[in-house]
């Protein structure tokens, strides 16, 4: 009986201490994804303050404003993990554009931008067409049926604002000016839920992005909270 048994206790042993060293053998992982959602210029991502004075300026001169905080840009990112065990280090980059809108993408931008239209009551309107490009350093966790990760970086911001301008003397007035936010800050929190290689995934942004608008040298706030949903694939 103990001859029985020795060989499938030491083959047990055996299974064990090589689970364990799988376990703690360093792994490499790559993500590609792809993720829809929108978000909330007008809310502020803690502890940033949003800054649009020159949307106050502008209701000043042009009346109150209107428009709809909300945003759609399509989320693509690419990410690198270096594993040992159940928690990772890594590097994300992601893009912020205008893939899932049907606007032409821009000549200036060369991509597919996400677009933001602000109405006065004196008939003027201002629009700005965007693409962020963020890039930092993440966590990532492994925990059987999902995946935590949190994120913290910073980027870059192209701009295009277009005004149309009614001026008190019935005037119209139009311009095109173009910025840049160079330091952006961003954190980022998320769950994957894996299928084998494919997987879906649910994450929130929150982004500092102040442009500086040099019409009139004030501040437009082009981040806010944002969640989104979609899909990725490991490899």
């Amino acid at each position: 009986m103990v001859r029985q048994v020795l060989p499938w206790g030491l083959l047990l042993l055996l299974w064990s201490i090589m689970v364990n060293s799988v376990q703690a053998v360093e792994q490499t992982f790559y993500f590609a994804s792809l993720q829809y959602g929108s978000f909330d210029t007008k809310r502020n991502a803690p502890p940033f303050a949003v800054d649009n004075d020159y949307l106050n300026e502008m209701e000043g001169t042009y009346g109150s404003v209107s428009y709809d905080p909300k945003v759609e840009p399509t989320v693509v990112s690419f990410e690198y993990y270096r594993v040992d065990g159940y928690v990772g280090v890594g590097f994300s980059i992601d893009l912020l554009s205008g893939i899932a809108q049907n606007d032409p993408p821009s000549g200036v931008f060369l991509l597919p931008n996400y677009n933001q239209e602000y109405q006065f009551s004196g008939g003027s309107h201002v629009t700005t067409e965007t693409i962020g490009l963020l890039y930092g350093l993440s966590l990532y966790g492994r925990f059987g049926f999902f995946y935590p990760f949190i994120g913290v970086g910073t980027g870059n911001y192209l701009s295009k604002v277009e005004e149309n301008l009614v001026e008190s003397d019935g005037t119209n007035n139009y311009s095109v000016v173009f910025g840049e936010v160079l330091e952006p800050y961003y954190y980022k929190w998320g769950i994957r839920f894996p299928s084998g290689e494919y997987g879906v995934m649910l994450s929130q942004y929150y982004i500092r992005a102040p442009l500086t608008v040099e019409s009139r040298n004030k501040t437009l706030e082009l981040g806010g909270v944002g969640t989104f949903f979609g899909f990725y694939m490991g490899f």
